[in-house]
């Protein structure tokens, strides 16, 4: 069950994330609060609108009502933030991936969050990844990974929590071949697909993988 949460970071390019999001034919779609403005600009009808509605624009909800879309609406004091709150509606729906978009832009603790937040999303046994028009952001643990993306592609690897092991990157400018990427490393940065798909290989531990897209 494929889940798109759109928050109400920064989205570069409707055109191109709109492509994205009518490729990956999601099960569900969720607006959450200021979001839903980006969806609106895109011409994109949310299944859910989750938030406390400060965000978004008052004739949108009207819209949306006159659609029958589904509201659960949230006091502006909460204690958990509208990005955890869409992911426990999207584990309701039996979600087994979730896709962010406007994760990123704006506020630096906010896309930080949201970037930290990955990891307890892949604890909870769903794969999330963030997507913009630009790059793709996604965790690769114990795991052997093929990415598929176009040569001239960079790619930039973090680890996550502790120091990833038995490090192997294939078909990228500068491979490695079981290495020790330090926690929060900069060794990983800017890479280079040589062809239109690589390997990440990691034994022990958790890589945060960025791809930047060569458009």
């Amino acid at each position: 069950m494929k889940v798109c949460i759109v928050l109400n970071g920064t989205v570069n390019n409707y055109k191109l994330t709109k492509e994205i999001i009518e490729r990956e034919n999601y099960d569900y779609i969720i607006g959450a609060d200021g979001g839903c403005n980006h969806l609106n600009n895109m011409g994109i009808l949310p299944n859910y609108v989750i938030g406390d509605l400060d965000s978004i624009d008052e004739q949108l909800v009207k819209h949306y009502e006159a659609h029958d879309i589904i509201f659960k609406k949230f006091p502006t004091h909460k204690d958990q933030t509208d990005s955890e709150i869409c992911v426990h509606l999207a584990k309701s729906l039996d979600a087994t991936q979730i896709d962010f978009i406007g994760a990123l832009g704006g506020r630096m603790d906010h896309a930080l969050a949201n970037i930290g937040f990955m990891y307890h999303v892949y604890e909870m046994g769903v794969e999330p990844r963030i997507l913009t028009s630009e790059e793709e952001i996604f965790i690769v643990h114990n795991d052997k990974k093929t990415i598929k993306g176009k040569k001239g592609d960079t790619i930039s690897i973090v680890a996550l929590k502790k120091d990833a092991l038995g490090v192997t990157l294939e078909k990228l400018e500068y491979p490695l071949d079981k290495a020790r990427v330090t926690y929060l490393s900069p060794l990983g940065i800017s890479n280079v697909m040589l062809e239109d798909e690589c390997t990440i290989t990691v034994e022990d531990g958790y890589l945060l993988v960025i791809r930047n897209l060569n458009i």
